[in-house]
C-alpha cells in the first residue's frame, strides 16, 4: 500500500478534481464554521511543503484547502487507510501515506513516501504535512517529527533550488462548538539551505535535520496556541479578547489574529504575571455568570431601539422567504440531527470535529440525492418529498414545464443545500436576536450590579496589556 501511494502521489492529479475537492472544502467550511479568518500570505505557486499544525483531525486539512484556494498532495499517516470513511477521502485528494513507529515500531520504512515527497517538489507542486505526526487536544503543539526536515533537506540534496518551508497555525475559538469560528495563520517561509550534507547511507545528517526541524517549531509556535494548560488557554485568550474590545464599541466578535496574537505575547511573560492574568479573569466571569451575561453583552449592549429594528428586519425578511427557510430546514433536519447526534459519540473533543464532518460528507448528498431522485411520480414518499421543497415546484414548472427529467432533478439536488444555508442563516439571526433581548432585560435587571463588573472588566483589560507590554519589553 505504501508503494502503491507513492506511485499515486507522483501522478499529477486531473485539475477538475482539485476544482471539485477544494469546492467541497470550502463548502464544508462555510458549513461548520460562522467565520474562517486568514492571516499573513498564502504561498505562492512553486516548490513549496506547507507545515501545519493539528488541532482537529480531518476538519484541519479541509480548512486549510479552503484557505489555499489549492489542493496540495498531503502527507497522513498510514492506519487513516483503515478507516473506510477516511480512506475514501484520503484516496480522493491523493494523499500518500506515512508509517510512523509508533504504529509500525523499527519496521517503518518511508522511502517510497519520501522520495514521492520530493518528485512532487521537483515538479512544483505543494506538499502538506501535520508534523506533530498526530491530531490531539492539548494546549500547545507537541514535539515535531523530522519528515518535513527530511524531505526539504533531501530535495536541496537532489539539486531542487528554491525548496520553501512554509509554517501554518490551525487554531479554533472553540473546535467542540458547531458552527464557531476558525483562523489559519501562515508564517513567513523557511528557507532551506544549500550545500546539505549526506550520511553514509545517502540521507540528510542528523545535525542538520535537528535543525531545520528546530527552527520550523520555533516558527509553528508562533502561529498557533501555546499555553500551558488549558486553564491558561481559556483565561489568556478571554482576557486578550476583553483587552481588544473597548467599551461602548460594536459588539461585534474581536477578529482571532488579533485576540491571539495578544495571548501568545502575553504568554511570554513571567509566570507570576500569567498566574495574575488568569486570576482576574476568572474573577470577572465569576461576576458575569451571577449578571447572567457574556462579555460583548455587559460591555457593549444592545439599545432597545436598535433592537425593535433589527426584530422589525427580521419578521419582514421572514414572511418574504419564509417558504424558502422552511423547505430548506425540514430538507436538512434529518441530516443535521444525524449529523450533531454523531458528535456527541466521540468522548474526545479532538475526535468531535473529524466524525461530524465525515458523517455530514455522507449523509447530506444522500438526503439531497434521494429527495432529487424520489419526489418523481405517484404515491406517498413521492408526495411527501415534494411537499418537503415546496417552493421549487412553481419555479420548476416555470423552468421546465414538468418536474420529470434529468434536469428537473439535478436543479432540486442543487437547490437544497442553497435553501439549507437560508435556514441556517435564519436560525442564527433569530437565536442571536433572541440572545440579545436576553441581555437588555438582564442589563435591565441587574442595573446596580454593572458598575462593579465594569470595574472587574477594566481591570482585566489593563493587566492583560501590562503583562503583554513586559513580554514585549
Amino acid at each position: 500500500m505504501l508503494l502503491a501511494g507513492a506511485r499515486r502521489a507522483a501522478t499529477r492529479r486531473p485539475r477538475l478534481r482539485d476544482r471539485v475537492v477544494v469546492f467541497l472544502a470550502r463548502l464544508l467550511s462555510r458549513a461548520f464554521f460562522r467565520s474562517v479568518e486568514v492571516a499573513g500570505a498564502p504561498p505562492a505557486d512553486g516548490r513549496v511543503i506547507l507545515a501545519a499544525s493539528h488541532l482537529n483531525g480531518f476538519v484541519d486539512p479541509v480548512l486549510l484547502v479552503g484557505a489555499l484556494g489549492a489542493l496540495p498532495r498531503f502527507l497522513a499517516k498510514a492506519t487513516l487507510w483503515s478507516v473506510l470513511p477516511a480512506r475514501l477521502l484520503l484516496d480522493l485528494v491523493g494523499a500518500v501515506p506515512v508509517q510512523r513507529r509508533v504504529d509500525a515500531g523499527n519496521a517503518t520504512d518511508n522511502t517510497g513516501t519520501f522520495a514521492a515527497a520530493v518528485r512532487a517538489l521537483e515538479d512544483r507542486d505543494t506538499v502538506a504535512v501535520f508534523p506533530e505526526g498526530t491530531t490531539h487536544d492539548d494546549p500547545s503543539i507537541r514535539p515535531l517529527r523530522t519528515g518535513v526536515a527530511r524531505i526539504a533537506l533531501a530535495a536541496s540534496a537532489a539539486g531542487i533550488d528554491g525548496v520553501r518551508i512554509v509554517p501554518i497555525g490551525v487554531s479554533y475559538e472553540d473546535k467542540v462548538a458547531v458552527r464557531g469560528r476558525a483562523l489559519i495563520e501562515f508564517g513567513a517561509p523557511l528557507e532551506v539551505p544549500d550545500g546539505v550534507r549526506l550520511d553514509p547511507t545517502g540521507n540528510p545528517c542528523h545535525d542538520d535535520v535537528d535543525e531545520l526541524t528546530a527552527r520550523l517549531e520555533t516558527a509553528i509556535r508562533a502561529t498557533t496556541p501555546d499555553f500551558a494548560s488549558t486553564e491558561e488557554a481559556v483565561a489568556l485568550t478571554s482576557g486578550a479578547t476583553i483587552a481588544l474590545r473597548p467599551p461602548g464599541t460594536s459588539p461585534a466578535a474581536v477578529p482571532l489574529a488579533d485576540s491571539s496574537a495578544l495571548a501568545r505575547r502575553v504568554t511570554a511573560a513571567a509566570p507570576a504575571d500569567v498566574d495574575g492574568v488568569v486570576d482576574a479573569v476568572a474573577r470577572y466571569h465569576l461576576l458575569l455568570g451571577t449578571v447572567g451575561l457574556v462579555d460583548g453583552q455587559v460591555a457593549n449592549g444592545r439599545s432597545v431601539t436598535a433592537l425593535t429594528r433589527r426584530t422589525v428586519l427580521l419578521a419582514v425578511l421572514l414572511v418574504v422567504l419564509a417558504p424558502f427557510a422552511l423547505a430548506g430546514l425540514f430538507t436538512n433536519l434529518v441530516p443535521a440531527v444525524i449529523v450533531l447526534v454523531a458528535g456527541v459519540v466521540p468522548r474526545a473533543p479532538v475526535s468531535k470535529g473529524t466524525v461530524r464532518l465525515l458523517v455530514a460528507v455522507l449523509v447530506f448528498p444522500l438526503t439531497w440525492l434521494a429527495i432529487a431522485v424520489w419526489d418523481v411520480g405517484t404515491g406517498w414518499l413521492a408526495d411527501a418529498l415534494r411537499r418537503l421543497a415546496f417552493p421549487l415546484q412553481p419555479v420548476l414548472s416555470e423552468l421546465h414545464g414538468t418536474r420529470e427529467g434529468f434536469w428537473p432533478s439535478v436543479f432540486v439536488f442543487v437547490s437544497i443545500p442553497v435553501l439549507g444555508f437560508m435556514a441556517l442563516l435564519f436560525v442564527e439571526r433569530a437565536w442571536a436576536l433572541a440572545r440579545d433581548w436576553r441581555a437588555w432585560r438582564a442589563r435591565v435587571d441587574r442595573r446596580g450590579q454593572i458598575d462593579a463588573v465594569l470595574h472587574r472588566r477594566a481591570e482585566v483589560a489593563a493587566i492583560t496589556l501590562r503583562t503583554a507590554g513586559r513580554a514585549g519589553g
